[in-house]
């Protein structure tokens, strides 16, 4: 009788949700995951310390010190001339 109570227990503590990598502080479903992102970054040439925002990869923005932001930052912004 132990035996089958210690293998319930067993197979209920192996049987629980498996976990996913997902990194650090994205939720899952998020489009954190891709390898593209709308960058906000303040470049030295910018008029009055205005941030520029722009469409590219996650590396080349953390090479410009820039953060990803939302998508729609990026979509909101008027062409600049």
């Amino acid at each position: 009788m132990r035996i089958l109570v210690a293998l319930t227990l067993v197979l209920a503590a192996c049987g629980g949700p498996t976990k996913t990598n997902t990194p650090p502080g994205t939720t899952e479903g998020s489009d954190s995951a891709t390898e593209t992102c709308c960058c906000k970054s303040f470049p030295l040439t910018s008029e009055d310390g205005k941030p520029a925002y722009e469409q590219g990869g996650r590396m080349e923005c953390s090479s410009r010190q820039g953060e990803c932001v939302a998508d729609v930052q990026c979509q909101t912004q008027a062409p600049t001339e």
